[in-house]
């Protein structure tokens, strides 16, 4: 008889999609979003029959949403958050307040660093999982994938992430959810200091999600009472409140 140790067959496990709006070497604002769900089926079935139902075929994109879009974007937004079993949790930088560029010392480190800490958060004790992420360009020598599967695993000491996949967003339905929830909320952030409407059917859909997360504004951070729903702005070690699930603020 062997003496190996197996997990049962039904061991916790997730899938968390990540994506990012804005650049993080560029723009004001840049945020990161991470949506993890334990059953994923169950919301990308609803997706594929609510693109049936509404004949819409075409990529879910925030910044290409028109006017006339916003009750098939309302539909997805309410497939995703009415998933009983799913948690979206973000992170922000006003780079003119605390840049995490600065921080970190280049643009891939910074990415690395904030989506870690939403990773890390999401994780329950035992729970395994597997990260897919929009795809974007980086240099031969930046290893996101594999650098990120490894300091989540080391900063939780087991395994945590099994793997870590980048995905082009015109794919997978639940990198195009992660882009809606991440850029809905970082619009209200750009809306406030007058680098996009107050008004405008962008704004009116922004408003329209974060009412149905629970918040009225996420300008200050925002969680929602069952710990679903978690924004939290970028500000460097010494000042930053931890997401839900962490003890510590962002490593350096």
């Amino acid at each position: 008889m062997s003496s190996k140790k197996s997990l049962p067959p039904d061991h916790p496990c997730s899938l968390i999609f990540l994506d990012e709006t804005g650049s993080v070497s560029g723009d004001r604002f840049f945020a990161i979003g991470a949506l993890k769900l334990v059953i994923p089926s169950e919301m990308l079935r609803a997706v594929t029959k609510h693109r049936s139902q509404k004949r819409f075929f075409d990529e879910f994109h925030f910044g290409g949403m028109r006017r006339m879009d916003q009750d098939l974007y309302r539909g997805l937004a309410d497939i995703v958050l009415n998933q009983g079993q799913s948690s979206f949790y973000m992170f922000i930088a006003d780079r003119k307040v605390h840049d995490p560029v600065e921080r970190f010392g280049n643009q891939w480190d910074a990415y690395l660093k904030m989506a870690e800490q939403l990773i890390v958060a999401l994780i329950r004790p035992h729970e395994i999982a597997t990260v897919l992420a929009d795809s974007y360009t980086t240099p031969d020598h930046v290893l996101f994938e594999e650098q990120l599967k490894y300091n989540v695993n080391h900063r939780l000491r087991r395994l945590a992430v099994a793997n870590v996949a980048r995905l082009d967003s015109r794919s997978s339905d639940g990198i195009q959810a992660v882009d809606l929830l991440t850029s809905a909320a970082a619009f209200e952030f750009r809306a406030s200091v007058g680098l996009a409407s107050t008004s405008n059917h962008k704004a009116l859909l922004a408003a329209y999600i974060r009412t149905r997360m629970g918040a009225s504004s996420v300008l200050d951070g925002f969680r929602s009472p069952d710990g679903r729903f978690s924004l939290a702005v970028y500000q460097h070690k010494e000042a930053q409140t931890p997401l839900p699930g962490t003890s510590t603020a962002l490593e350096t």
